[in-house]
């Protein structure tokens, strides 16, 4: 079973690239303690309408949700038969469903998963997606309030758009500190390092006694280094138009800590690379970088490779250690609901069902693998006693208190002009702050472009 699990976690981390890989670390053995005889999910609730649901679910969360498990109680318990599709990998499935949705032959209820805030407007300005709260409302789930009421808060936000809620969520990923253990024993280090100069003091250290590692890097650019260092150095790292605030003093700081790590050797120059080539990470899957700034999975990864004691996970990093800020960027896997579903009413039902409180099972699967759960109540029962996901734990204290990003359609515009720009301010080659000016520049110059 433990090397089945393995195998399953790693197909799944496999197919997954970008923030999605943060967002899930996951495997197919939920219910494996339930009692003989008993079902590991909780009775579904009796349902009068039998009319087919049928969900388009990506290939790896339909593993990591344990989505077959879930589909084969409902389906013991309710006449409404579950199908589940699972499209090509590599399609782009907005445009898939979309083109059905025109034609007239949209087959498929609702869609796991898509990654919201980010992602949201995408599909709400298409009108691929539909509004929850009536459906919710309706919904015969006797927990259906329950799951709404369970999420957590900042979670719970990052799922509204223009006050509507538009999706039921999996799990949460976000940025965090991971670490390598041998080379911080090496160097000394015995308190786990959060502020940018206690990660700066530890690279200093893993340099001089073990010269082997790269003692510090970022699995991603700018996300998991100057976003991420701007929210752990501000309160407000979103300005009143949606923009991460790359021209403020937080950022112009956190570009100077990573000139200095790169100028005394501790870090490499950020490379640029498409995410299916990410050297930075690969580089930390193979056990040679001490210390990366990267999607909270990094340490669970290298633990599957190299043990359980060989490498932990850590807190976003802080300019300031007892000073959160504004926490840290976070991204929620969510289930949604399609426009011109044949039965949106019993799509919402399955998936307030799925994640429902006595589907013990689901919460499980999710607590021990998907690298932090969305309901609070998941937490209480599975986390909160538990030294072995300590980490979670502390990881959605954070993620509780984040600020989230804002729900438009600007991400990928704002990291892809700022990325080229901040690699050459972190190479020493541009003074920072003029670099960011550029980049807003260029960032302004593309929302035009999109928008005319």
């Amino acid at each position: 079973m433990a090397s089945e699990q393995r195998l399953n976690r790693r197909h799944f981390l496999s197919t997954v690239g970008g923030s999605a890989a943060a967002a899930a670390f996951l495997s197919t053995q939920g219910g494996a303690n339930a009692s003989p005889g008993e079902s590991p999910f909780g009775a579904a609730p009796a349902q009068d309408e039998a009319q087919e649901i049928r969900l388009l679910i990506r290939d790896d969360i339909r593993s990591a949700y344990a989505a077959d498990a879930a589909v084969e109680l409902w389906q013991s318990e309710f006449p409404a038969q579950v199908v589940l599709d699972v499209p090509p990998v590599g399609a782009d499935i907005s445009q898939r469903v979309q083109a059905a949705q025109a034609s007239g032959d949209l087959v498929w209820d609702g869609h796991a998963v898509i990654e919201m805030p980010t992602s949201t407007i995408q599909w709400v300005s298409r009108d691929i997606i539909s509004p929850l709260d009536d459906y919710i409302a309706a919904s015969s789930i006797p927990e259906a309030q329950q799951v709404i009421d369970g999420i957590i808060p900042s979670i719970a936000e990052s799922l509204l758009y223009e006050g509507q809620r538009y999706a039921i969520p999996g799990n949460v990923g976000s940025v965090a500190l991971a670490w390598m253990t041998e080379p911080l024993e090496r160097a000394g280090i015995t308190e786990n390092p959060v502020s940018w100069q206690e990660v700066h003091d530890a690279a200093a250290a893993i340099y001089e006694a073990a010269p082997e590692f790269t003692p510090f890097d970022s699995a991603g650019t700018p996300l998991c280094d100057l976003w991420s260092m701007i929210w752990g150095a501000s309160d407000t790292p979103i300005l009143e138009d949606g923009m991460v605030d790359i021209a403020g003093e937080a950022s112009i700081a956190a570009i100077e800590w990573m000139r200095g790590m790169v100028e005394e050797q501790l870090m490499p120059p950020t490379r640029s690379a498409p995410t299916t080539v990410n050297q930075n990470f690969q580089d930390w899957q193979r056990g040679s970088t001490a210390m990366i700034t990267s999607f909270d999975v990094a340490a669970t990864i290298n633990q599957q490779t190299f043990g359980v004691e060989a490498a932990m996970n850590g807190l976003n990093m802080r300019r300031d250690k007892e000073q959160v800020g504004a926490g840290t960027p976070f991204w929620t896997n969510a289930s949604v609901v399609l426009n011109g579903a044949r039965n949106p009413q019993g799509m919402t039902d399955f998936l307030l069902w799925w994640f429902s409180p006595s589907n013990e099972a689901t919460g499980r699967q999710i607590a021990e693998v998907a690298a932090k759960p969305c309901y609070q109540y998941t937490y209480d029962t599975f986390i909160a006693n538990n030294p072995e996901y300590q980490w979670e734990l502390d990881a959605i204290e954070v993620v509780r208190n984040s600020v989230p990003f804002r729900t438009d359609n600007t991400r990928n515009i704002q990291s892809e002009a700022t990325q080229p720009w901040l690699e050459q301010a972190i190479a020493g080659e541009i003074d920072p702050a003029e670099a960011m000016q550029s980049a807003l520049q260029d960032i302004q110059d593309d929302i035009e472009r999109l928008t005319s």
